[in-house]
């Protein structure tokens, strides 16, 4: 079976690698055509970036920091920052 790219977006409340992700979002090729599998999950897959790089995944991007002042309070809307991460995995076989 060939090797087909997965894709893990962690966003988080800071820029760092070992920040815990608030929330996620996976793509996963590997498992073929079509969503068979959605599910809502309690926990994420990963407690950081850095324990899902030692698990294979590679980075492709990351939020830069974003310099604030005291002034500035808090941010409304979506989650500022997030980490791309991706790795090859086997296609899986079809139902």
């Amino acid at each position: 079976m060939p090797k087909v790219q997965d894709i893990l977006v962690l966003f988080q409340t800071s820029p760092e690698l070992d920040a815990a992700p608030a929330a996620w979002a996976r793509y996963e090729a590997s498992k073929g055509t079509g969503i068979k599998d959605l599910i809502e999950e309690s926990t994420p897959p990963y407690k950081n970036a850095l324990e899902a790089m030692r698990d294979g995944w590679q980075v492709i991007q990351m939020s830069e920091h974003k310099h604030r002042s005291e002034v500035d309070g808090y941010e409304l809307g979506p989650l500022p920052y997030q980490t791309v991460l991706s790795r090859f995995s086997e296609m899986q076989p079809e139902e």
